[in-house]
């Protein structure tokens, strides 16, 4: 149902979408599920109440909960933390369980874009189409165009999420569309470099036009990336003898 063109239509579906979100006017109520054959996609979908917080989700394939909630703790509170003490033995803990969470999510999502058909996706481009103005679509294409899945680039434990959003800024310029991450929560040593890997979720998921995945460890990265995607795997290194390339 393409949305409403005139004032009166559109106040008439924020109307009903504002019933749908205190559960009233006969629509689904608050932690109902949502379904293709009952949920109406209107202009403001956050109006209806099986968005709210506290709405039923089903658990995750592997039966974790992949939005369960770290810790919370601000950086401040983080940084007066003794680093003997239980409470901060249990930020570590909850941040590696977080990244875990993280890196299953990425590699799941990946694997479920990559297993649709070329039919499933047509299909729901052209259902998406009608909804996209033709010049967006036109720059859409021609940035597509100038994609390349030739090459991709792994990160191993940055310690800056600063430096990887401005490294995922330039290999998206360059028309790169993989990247990859590794996070593996014992390479972070200490209150501050904990505090930086709680920055890199934030930073690879800032990539919106790439294909970003995580993974927990190096020896996982490369069994995937090498031995069951052949990708020639070059590397770099800041050590005693490096060349300047």
């Amino acid at each position: 149902e393409p949305p409403p063109s005139s004032r009166r239509a559109r106040r008439e579906r924020r109307l009903r979408l504002e019933e749908l979100a205190d559960g009233g006017g006969g629509g689904a109520t608050r932690g109902s599920s949502l379904s293709w054959d009952s949920f109406d996609f209107g202009d403001s979908p956050k109006m209806d109440g099986r968005f709210s917080g506290d709405a039923s989700s089903p658990p995750s394939d592997d039966g974790d909960e992949d939005d369960a909630p770290t810790s919370g703790l601000t950086d401040g509170e983080i940084g007066t933390m003794s680093s003997d003490s239980d409470r901060y033995r249990s930020l570590v803990a909850d941040e590696a369980k977080a990244d875990d969470r993280t890196s299953r999510r990425s590699l799941r999502a990946y694997g479920e874009m990559s297993s649709l058909s070329p039919d499933v996706v047509a299909r729901s481009i052209a259902a998406l189409a009608p909804y996209v103005r033709p010049r967006r679509l036109e720059r859409i294409d021609e940035v597509l165009s100038r994609r390349t899945g030739r090459a991709r680039f792994l990160f191993e434990n940055p310690s800056n999420p600063s430096n990887v959003w401005a490294c995922l800024r330039t290999l998206d310029s360059f028309g790169i569309q993989h990247a990859d991450v590794v996070v593996d929560p014992d390479a972070y040593d200490g209150k501050a470099a904990v505090m930086q890997k709680r920055g890199m979720r934030t930073a690879m998921g800032s990539a919106v036009w790439m294909t970003v995945r995580q993974f927990g460890s190096a020896n996982e990265a490369l069994r995937v990336i090498r031995d069951e995607e052949g990708c020639a795997v070059y590397a770099s290194d800041l050590g005693e003898g490096s060349a300047d390339v």
